[in-house]
C-alpha cells in the first residue's frame, strides 16, 4: 500500500472513532457532542461494580449502614436533574475515607469515610458532590479527552511513520502519549468545582446546611496531615488520598456554598451517630490489623513485629510497607504444592529473578528458608531479601524486602529481627484481638479531650486522632453534654 493510501485508511478510521452523539447536559442543559452516551455510561458502570467491589474488600456487610446510604444517596438523587434514573449507592469494606463515582449512577463512598464524617450533612455533602460527577457527565468528558489523546497518538504515529519511518513513528507513539496522559490524570480541578456547585444544589434542596461540604473537607484535610506526620513525611505535601484525588480547597467549597439557594438548613448529628454507632473502625480482623506495633491476623492466627520506622498499607492481597530511606516491604500468603522446595521457594519465589543465596531457617519453631540476591529496581541496581515460612502444613508466607543500592548493616538487622518475629497464635491468644469500632459517648462534666483520648484503644497519636476523627481543632474544647466518637476494642 502506497503511503498516501495508508494515510488515507487509517485517516478514516479515526474519523470514524472519532464521530459523536448530541445529547443534553443533564445538569447545566447545554447541548454536548460526546462519544460516550448515556446508554454507554451505563453499561460500563455496570461492568466494572463487580471490579469495584473486588478491589475495595467488597461492600461493606452492615445492612443498617447500607440501607441508611441508598436512602440519604436516592433522597439527593431525586432533587437532582437524574431524578428519573436508578442510582447504586454502596459502602465499600475499607478504612480508607475515600468516594467516587463511575458512570450510569454508581456512588461509592467507604466506611473510613463514614468514620469520619461527623453528621448526615456532610455524608450527603459527600454523596452530592459524587452525584454531581454523574449528572455533569464528567466521565463522559474525560473520555472524550482521552480518545482525542489518542487520535493525536495515532495521528501522530502515522505521520511520523509517513515522513520518518518507523523510528519516527516510535517517537509520535512516545509524544502522542504522553499529551494522552495530560487529560486523563481524573477530574480537574474546573470539574471538581462545577461538581461542589452542584452538590450544594442538591444539599439545599434536600433541607442540609450547605457549609457541610466545608467542614467535611476540613477533617479530611486534617486527617491527611495527620497520616502523612504518624509516617514521618511532610506534613504539607499532599500523598494519594481523597483530598489529593479531589483537588479542592476549603475557600473554593465555601464560595460554592455561598452561592446556594437560602442558607442554613440541618445537619442531623443524632440520626448519623445512631447508625455509625458500633461501625468497624480500622482494618477488619478479617484481614488483619496493626496493633501494638506488630501485625495481627487474628482469622489466620499469626503475628509478627513491623519494622520500626514502616509505614504500613494493608491490602487484600498483601502487606505493603515502606520506610523513608526507600526500604519496602511486602508480606503475602499462599498454598504451597506438596513437596516444593522452601529454599527454592524463596530463591525462586520473585517474578524473573533467582536470587543467589539461600538457605534453610528455623522461624520461631516453624519451617522456613531465606534468600539473598542483587535485583533490579527501576533500572537500578538493588538488593532483596525473601523469606518463607510454613504455616499449618500447606500454607505458606513470604516477607520480601527491597533496597535500591542495598542494605547496610543496621537494615539487615531490623528486617531479620521482623522475619524471626512471626509467631503462630494459639485460639486463646486470637480471641485478644478482636479488632475496633466507633462508639458514640456523651462527654461528662470531668471528661476532657485527653481523658477521652487515652481510652481510644489505638497505638499512639491518641490525642490526634480523637481530635481529627470529631472534627475539633488544636485548641478546641469539650462541652458537657457534647457527643462524641471513641475507638474501642470490640
Amino acid at each position: 500500500m502506497s503511503w498516501f493510501r495508508r494515510l488515507a485508511a487509517s485517516l478514516a478510521i479515526v474519523m470514524a472513532v472519532a464521530s459523536c452523539t448530541p445529547t443534553v447536559n443533564p445538569a447545566t442543559g447545554i447541548r454536548e457532542a460526546t462519544l460516550l452516551t448515556p446508554a454507554a455510561e451505563a453499561r460500563i458502570g455496570a461492568q466494572e461494580h463487580p471490579r469495584v467491589l473486588a478491589q475495595f474488600g467488597g461492600a461493606y456487610d452492615n445492612p443498617r449502614v447500607a440501607r441508611y446510604v441508598t436512602d440519604l444517596g436516592n433522597r439527593l438523587k431525586n432533587v437532582s436533574e437524574m431524578a428519573d434514573q436508578t442510582f447504586t449507592f454502596t459502602v465499600l469494606d475499607t478504612p480508607i475515607p475515600n468516594a467516587f463515582a463511575l458512570p450510569g449512577g454508581f456512588v461509592y463512598v467507604t466506611r473510613g469515610l463514614l468514620t469520619l464524617a461527623n453528621d448526615e450533612a456532610e455524608l450527603a455533602g459527600v454523596i452530592a458532590h459524587e452525584i454531581g460527577h454523574i449528572t455533569a457527565r464528567h466521565a463522559a468528558q474525560r473520555y472524550d479527552r482521552a480518545v482525542a489523546g489518542q487520535i493525536g497518538a495515532t495521528l501522530a504515529t502515522i505521520l511520523g511513520g509517513v515522513l520518518l519511518g518507523d523510528a519516527g513513528a516510535q517517537l509520535g507513539q512516545q509524544a502522542g502519549g504522553t499529551a494522552a496522559m495530560a487529560w486523563v490524570q481524573g477530574f480537574s480541578r474546573e470539574q471538581e468545582f462545577e461538581a461542589d456547585l452542584l452538590g450544594v444544589r442538591y444539599l439545599s434542596r434536600a433541607g442540609y446546611d450547605p457549609m457541610a461540604m466545608a467542614t467535611f473537607l476540613e477533617s479530611l484535610q486534617a486527617q491527611d496531615r495527620l497520616q502523612r506526620l504518624q509516617a514521618g513525611r511532610d506534613p504539607h505535601q499532599e500523598t494519594f488520598s481523597m483530598y489529593a484525588s479531589h483537588p479542592r480547597t476549603v475557600d473554593r467549597v465555601v464560595r460554592a456554598a455561598a452561592a446556594a439557594d437560602g442558607a442554613g438548613g440541618r445537619r442531623d448529628q443524632g440520626a448519623y451517630f445512631a447508625v455509625i454507632d458500633g461501625m468497624r473502625f480500622g482494618d477488619d480482623p478479617r484481614e488483619g490489623f496493626v496493633r501494638d506495633g506488630a501485625f495481627v491476623h487474628p482469622e489466620l492466627r499469626f503475628r509478627w513485629r513491623v519494622p520500626a520506622g514502616f509505614e504500613i498499607n494493608n491490602r487484600p492481597e498483601a502487606v505493603y510497607g515502606r520506610d523513608r530511606s526507600g526500604m519496602a516491604m511486602i508480606f503475602d500468603g499462599r498454598r504451597l504444592p506438596t513437596g516444593a522446595d522452601l529454599v527454592r521457594e524463596a530463591r525462586t519465589s520473585l517474578p524473573g529473578v533467582t536470587l543467589a543465596e539461600g538457605q534453610p531457617r528455623r522461624i520461631n519453631g516453624q519451617d522456613g528458608a531465606i534468600a539473598f540476591g542483587s535485583v533490579a529496581l527501576d533500572n537500578r541496581p538493588g538488593e532483596a531479601v525473601v523469606a518463607v515460612v510454613r504455616h499449618g502444613g500447606d500454607q505458606l508466607y513470604r516477607f520480601v524486602f527491597l533496597k535500591p543500592g542495598g542494605f547496610n548493616a543496621a537494615e539487615r538487622q531490623r528486617l531479620l529481627a521482623t522475619i524471626d518475629s512471626f509467631q503462630v497464635l494459639s485460639a486463646a491468644e486470637a480471641a485478644r484481638f478482636p479488632g475496633t469500632r466507633l462508639r458514640i459517648v456523651t462527654v461528662g462534666a470531668g471528661d476532657s479531650v485527653q481523658s477521652l483520648a487515652n481510652r481510644m484503644a489505638i497505638d499512639g497519636w491518641r490525642e490526634e486522632t480523637f481530635r481529627v476523627l470529631n472534627g475539633l481543632g488544636p485548641t478546641d474544647r469539650l462541652q458537657p453534654g457534647q457527643r462524641v466518637k471513641l475507638v474501642v476494642a470490640g
